[in-house]
């Protein structure tokens, strides 16, 4: 494959020639430009959010290939960690032209002044925002010293979760819906809101929020100056959002036009071939080429390649991403490791081999007698499971590649599809998909079996849950009963499925082994251990078959079904709002 990424850049080396020269500027290349790029999702003491690390991956991709000399980019971090980076930050911007701040993550306007938050903020009084958040003054700080352009792109204007426990003790001090207004006095400063003061943004249901995709498709293009860029951002979120988010813009620039990717010069394209029309001239494709080949992330190359799709570009992009993913396969995967083998298929993470006792011991508290007798099971090789649990998103793509005929349209009961669980399929319908997956990338995909599903769930632990022996409503949805914060039936309106990944992850990767849906898992049902297989690659499929074992617990059950140990069965033909699965797949070496 290095044979080949190297001869694909000799082919385009020898059709643009030295005209690539010609159309880099010598000011361009003479000008800094910085970025810092933070994404705060995994919040300790309020729900996590799923996109901002992967907010913060993909303009990091962006930035890097605008051609940014300096991006720091890093991912849910503490008060202190993130005043660091931004004093760090503060030494790049000394001699910038071009300096940005991205964030995505919480926000939090109190008084008139707006805040970002970080992940181990606890915010129990107004007056400890200043100590624990970021105040937005700050960032405006740390560019001042930007020549040309300062920009602070806040995606940071998601439904604020303080503002309903915070305790007010400044009486007059109001705590707002989403972010206040700003008065930029500096000079050649931007500032763009996700949404507009005073409303919120939207997470998402896809891999980024609303907002970063509409960065990540505009925000870079050549010759386009950053004003009209972010306009179109404006434009392309409004759309996607049926107008329930409207970004805006704070700030002005001089008169001279402001584009992160210059456009080539006209003397240039008249000597040039065609540029292509989506991401530039010759320049950029001899360029990215150039990166690419130090790229080690499949995810940043899989968002490049998006973004150069129908361009000589996306070949060089196309060569590295096989050329990572042999290299991968002659090392042999690693535990930890994540994958796709292709861009709708589940992500999947790699589970290690090892020994555990399936089952309960006799003096778990809620034990069923079908948990035991407990026994050791081996797992030999390892294998690889879905990070979540099989969502909509997911679904559909087998609805729409002709693989999931017998469910072409499970209902959602009203709760969202994209990345929520995919709800109301069978037994037979979660084997259909995996026969799909299978055919569809030449890999073996299958259900986990009962075994292999309670070692992934405990990922080492002898604990009821992962995490521990109690479990309360920020590690798993489940019901906890009236009283708590997570009933499964809210004033007559059931509360139903979450966001796949909404919690955190057990020492495997895996999220959502507890709670959320029920697992649909390959064996038959038996009422005891006895004579079950010590072989934990190896289904029960004697027995009663009639039944097929369920495992997890779902949003609507009490949390002692939601044990590692806890075994249910169904029919195999039986759908309901309560159930899903993951997939689990053989890995070639």
């Amino acid at each position: 494959m290095r044979f080949q990424l190297r001869s694909m850049l000799g082919i385009i080396f020898a059709a643009v020639g030295v005209i690539a020269v010609a159309v880099v500027s010598p000011s361009a290349m003479a000008e800094k430009r910085v970025a810092l790029v933070i994404g705060n999702g995994a919040y300790a003491n309020v729900p996590k959010l799923t996109n901002p690390a992967n907010d913060a991956r993909a303009i990091e991709v962006l930035l890097r290939g605008a051609g940014f000399q300096t991006v720091v980019t890093a991912t849910d971090l503490g008060a202190s960690r993130m005043k660091r980076a931004l004093r760090d930050f503060s030494d790049e911007v000394r001699d910038a032209d071009i300096a940005i701040v991205f964030f995505a993550g919480h926000g939090l306007e109190l008084g008139g002044t707006n805040y970002l938050i970080p992940v181990d903020a606890v915010l129990e009084r107004d007056i400890d925002v200043a100590d624990e958040a970021i105040a937005l003054d700050r960032i405006h700080q740390v560019l001042e010293p930007a020549k040309r352009l300062r920009l602070v792109i806040l995606d940071a204007c998601r439904d604020n979760p303080f503002a309903r426990t915070i305790k007010r003790t400044l009486v007059g001090r109001s705590i707002g819906r989403g972010l206040a207004p700003v008065d930029v006095v500096s000079s050649d400063t931007l500032i763009a809101y996700a949404a507009k003061a005073g409303s919120t943004a939207a997470d998402g249901e896809t891999t980024n929020s609303p907002y970063t995709t509409a960065l990540v498709k505009h925000l870079a293009t050549p010759g386009l100056d950053v004003r009209l860029a972010l306009g179109r951002v404006r434009d392309e979120v409004l759309r996607t959002t049926k107008k329930k988010q409207e970004p805006f813009l704070y700030g002005s620039l001089g008169g001279a036009e402001v584009a992160l990717v210059a456009a080539a010069p006209v003397a240039a394209q008249l000597v040039s071939p065609p540029a292509p029309t989506s991401t530039g001239g010759a320049a950029e494709i001899v360029r990215v080429c150039r990166e690419v080949e130090s790229v080690t992330s499949l995810s940043m190359l899989a968002v490049l390649e998006k973004q150069h799709s129908g361009t000589p570009a996306a070949d060089c992009i196309s060569a590295r991403i096989g050329e990572l993913k042999a290299a991968q396969s002659a090392a042999g995967p690693k535990p930890g490791d994540t994958f796709r083998d292709c861009p709708t298929c589940p992500e999947m993470v790699v589970v290690p081999a090892g020994s555990f006792k399936m089952g309960s011991p006799d003096s778990e508290a809620d034990r069923s007698a079908d948990e035991g007798p407990q026994r050791t099971v081996t797992i030999a090789k390892p294998f690889a499971v879905g990070k979540f649990e099989v969502t909509f998103a997911e679904w559909e793509a087998c609805v729409a590649g002709g693989g999931c005929q017998s469910n072409e349209t499970p209902s959602h009961e009203g709760w969202g599809k994209v990345r929520r669980p995919v709800i109301n399929v069978s037994w037979k319908d979660a084997r259909e998909y995996v026969g799909w997956l299978s055919k569809t990338t030449g890999r073996t995909y299958r259900l986990l079996t009962e075994a292999e599903w309670e070692f992934a769930a405990r990922a080492g632990t002898t604990t009821r849950y992962h995490w521990g022996d109690a479990i309360d409503c920020s590690q798993a949805s489940f019901d906890g009963g009236e009283k708590s914060g997570c009933y499964y039936n809210l004033g007559g309106k059931l509360r139903g499925t979450q966001l796949v990944g909404s919690f955190t992850a057990n020492a495997f990767g895996l999220h959502d082994m507890h709670g959320n849906v029920w697992e649909l898992v390959e064996d038959c049902y038996v009422n005891t251990y006895k004579d079950a297989p010590t072989d934990g690659s190896k289904a029960v499929e004697s027995g009663d078959c009639k039944y097929r074992v369920l495992r997890g617990g779902s949003w609507g059950n009490n949390p002692q079904l939601l044990r590692s140990a806890f075994r249910s069965w169904i029919e195999p033909d039986h759908r309901d709002g309560y159930q899903g699965f993951r997939v689990a797949r053989v890995l070639l070496r």
